[in-house]
């Protein structure tokens, strides 16, 4: 079968096709693409890039997701389930104990922080055990164990928070992030987080900090700024020229194939949208997909055009790379940062993790063997877990 021969277009000095299925454009034989062009062309070529990474890190991440809950997390939910019961068995046991003042205040606290780490993190707890813990740890006291790990990270926090109200300041934004505890439940110290830093947007916008003493502009600097001017106006001035040239070629009722209209419809849509809300940009990436289908459009364009263009490339590939750090942190990717190495700050193989876990478990299930049973071997566990964190105390406090 013979290919359809890509369109050629005459443009004086030099004539230049679109490559068929992509947006770049080649010279043809004898002639050479202007510097828009070749700039545009890699631009182009790094929005597949970035567009690719994308992809590639979300993809990744879903397989990764997928893994753990399929693999892992059944067994962290049933280490959680272990340490319950353990809580439980402890509980009961130490009631039926006669205990020196000095273990049994060392157990008392273990309880209340092996309580807490589980509500902070109640996988595979039902909402009755969760208000069952809850009313332990009431019941039990705060931890001091626990109240020393607080403290220790809220002496850090108070420095990070320090450092970075003052970089705020320094560059005219007051945030106020007194009253933060990083300590409290997770998802609400993050709420309450991004409250005080939206609200300090606010303030910025509605109180802007007073310009800095206007110096004498340089040569270079005035250069900058007419074409930074010439810029926006080519945007301004595109705006509703070009909404009438797309409105002209994408508006459905030019079709009679209800295929083409359904398709110009949706395109109209779109376009319809982004001129209602000024948005040049996305009329620019609605004509560059436009250009796409209609080949030959783009290989005419001028180097004007093709100059915006490329300010919306650069645009576009900023915003996909920011979108690609921030993927990390959608919530769905929780059950991944739970296992990322504290250190390495990466993922181990999963086959590490289950290893470890697998370990976790199986010894906390033996110990909640031997609490369960009225047995010299249950007093000996329970005395050895005692002195163990009453040493623990002693080397922290």
């Amino acid at each position: 079968m013979n290919e359809t021969p890509e369109p050629n277009l005459d443009l004086g000095d030099a004539t230049t096709r679109i490559r068929a299925n992509s947006l770049t454009l080649v010279p043809e034989r004898g002639a050479s693409l202007s510097p828009v062009q070749t700039e545009f062309n890699k631009l182009m070529k790094k929005l597949e890039t970035a567009r690719s990474k994308m992809a590639a890190q979300r993809a990744k991440l879903d397989r990764q997701l997928a893994e753990i809950n399929r693999d892992i997390m059944p067994l962290a939910e049933r280490e959680n389930r272990a340490n319950l019961n353990i809580l439980r068995a402890t509980e009961r046991a130490v009631d039926r104990m006669k205990l020196t003042p000095k273990r049994l205040g060392a157990l008392t606290d273990l309880m209340s922080a092996k309580g807490q780490e589980l509500l902070n993190d109640p996988v595979g707890l039902t909402a009755d055990e969760i208000a069952e813990l809850e009313k332990t740890v009431d019941d039990l006291g705060p931890s001091r164990s626990r109240q020393i790990e607080d403290n220790l990270a809220s002496e850090e926090f108070d420095m990070m928070r320090e450092v970075i109200e003052s970089m705020a300041r320094q560059a005219g934004v007051n945030i106020d992030l007194s009253g933060l505890d990083p300590t409290a439940d997770p998802h609400e110290y993050e709420r309450m987080l991004h409250e005080r830093i939206e609200a300090a947007e606010r303030e910025f916008e509605a109180n802007p900090p007073p310009p800095p003493r206007a110096r004498k502009p340089t040569k270079a600097q005035l250069e900058k700024e007419r074409r930074r001017q010439e810029a926006e106006e080519a945007k301004k001035n595109d705006l509703k020229s070009l909404f009438k040239q797309l409105a002209k070629v994408l508006h459905p009722d030019l079709e009679t194939d209800p295929e083409a209209k359904a398709h110009k419809e949706s395109w109209m849509k779109r376009l319809t949208t982004a001129y209602a809300a000024n948005d040049l940009r996305d009329m620019l990436q609605i004509e560059m997909e436009w250009l796409g289908e209609e080949a030959g459009n783009l290989a005419s364009a001028s180097d004007r055009k093709l100059k915006v263009y490329c300010a919306v490339l650069k645009e576009q590939i900023a915003d996909i790379r920011d979108q690609t750090e921030a993927i990390f942190s959608e919530p769905q990717y929780g059950p991944i940062r739970r296992f990322i190495h504290p250190y390495m700050g990466t993922l181990p193989p999963v086959r590490m993790i289950l290893a470890s876990l697998h370990h976790v478990v199986e010894g906390l299930e033996k110990m909640l063997e031997i609490l369960k049973t009225d047995t010299p071997e249950r007093r000996k566990l329970i005395h050895k877990m005692a002195d163990e964190h009453a040493r623990a105390l002693k080397r922290i406090w």
